[in-house]
């Protein structure tokens, strides 16, 4: 467990490291989804998916879903946990 959480910690500064150095060239992003609440931001897909099952699963949201972005060509590809709650 300590060591996703490390993981966790490593992914989130990366992405606010990357979007630092793209975000002064790139088009801007998509608002947040409507209702949406932005849970975190994972690299890997299954993980962000078991995570996002696993909060309907014992109530925390109603539903959800993963959005994966790529910031450029060569860069690497994140997944953000989106969660709804109705």
């Amino acid at each position: 467990m300590r060591g996703r959480r490390w993981a966790t910690l490593v992914v989130a500064a990366a992405t606010l490291a990357l979007g630092g150095l793209v975000g002064t060239g790139a088009t801007p992003a998509a608002a947040d989804p409507q209702g949406g609440t932005l849970r975190n931001v994972y690299s890997d897909g299954q993980f962000c998916n078991s995570y996002g099952s696993e909060g309907v699963r014992t109530g925390l949201w109603s539903w959800y879903y993963c959005e994966y972005r790529q910031y450029g060509p060569n860069a690497p590809g994140f997944y953000f946990l989106w969660s709804f709650t109705y």
